[in-house]
């Protein structure tokens, strides 16, 4: 996975165990309001050729509504790559092999609300929509001619040729539209196993993903022989 958590993931993380503790004790206070209370932490795929993180924190009320504040980070294709780029191969010292393939990286940070779907005693599915304020990169491509790289290259052990393009990347910020479900199964009363798919629309590029997830915290689930 390439570049899955960032020094951002590390700070939103922070934030998810700070608001964590003052949910849990509202929840022990007023249990008939949140049911439940607990993060996620995901990785998997999305379009473009791309994957990504996910850090969430997602609360249950009343067992017939969630909410959700999540961050992801991907990372994908540009969306206007040219259909005949090549990218830059060869070795390097003379056996490992690389390739200029070109990457856009992407922050989501996201507010979403939604129902709540009870499926068995221990799972349940959540489908949500909400807004996101999403940092992404863009990449401009100019055409060149693809060369071989000169003998300088060859001493130092690189040897390949350059890519037909030429391309330049630039970050912008924008608002964008967040939809999401999530099936999440509590294995015991902390933990949990999570699946989740995602889409978010924006004017920067609109990833539609999907991932696997650990989840952590109050998951309702009263202890054995207590009713």
């Amino acid at each position: 996975m390439k570049k899955i958590l960032k020094n951002s993931a590390a700070c939103c993380l922070l934030i998810f165990l700070f608001l964590y503790s003052p949910f849990t004790i509202m929840a022990q206070k007023k249990e008939s309001t949140i049911r439940k209370v607990y993060l996620q932490a995901g990785a998997g795929g999305n379009t473009l050729d791309g994957d990504h993180g996910e850090l969430s924190l997602q609360t249950i009320f009343n067992n017939k509504w969630s909410a959700t504040i999540s961050y992801h980070s991907l990372s994908m294709k540009p969306k206007n790559l040219p259909s005949d780029y090549v990218p830059g191969t060869g070795t390097f010292l003379f056996f490992i092999p690389y390739s200029d393939n070109v990457v856009v990286n992407m922050n989501l940070f996201s507010l979403t609300a939604g129902k709540y779907f009870q499926t068995g005693k221990k799972s349940w599915i959540t489908t949500e929509a909400g807004l996101s304020i999403v940092n992404g990169e863009t990449a401009s491509f100019q055409r060149t001619a693809s060369t071989t790289i000169e003998p300088f290259g060859i001493i130092f052990g690189i040897t390949g040729t350059t890519s037909n393009y030429n391309y330049t990347i630039e970050n912008k910020s924008s608002i964008g539209a967040m939809i999401r479900a999530d099936y999440n199964w509590a294995f015991s009363r902390f933990f949990g196993l999570g699946a989740g798919v995602f889409a978010n629309f924006n004017s920067i590029q609109s990833p539609v993903g999907y991932n696997l997830k650990l989840t952590m915290g109050w998951m309702g689930r009263k202890a054995k022989g207590k009713l």
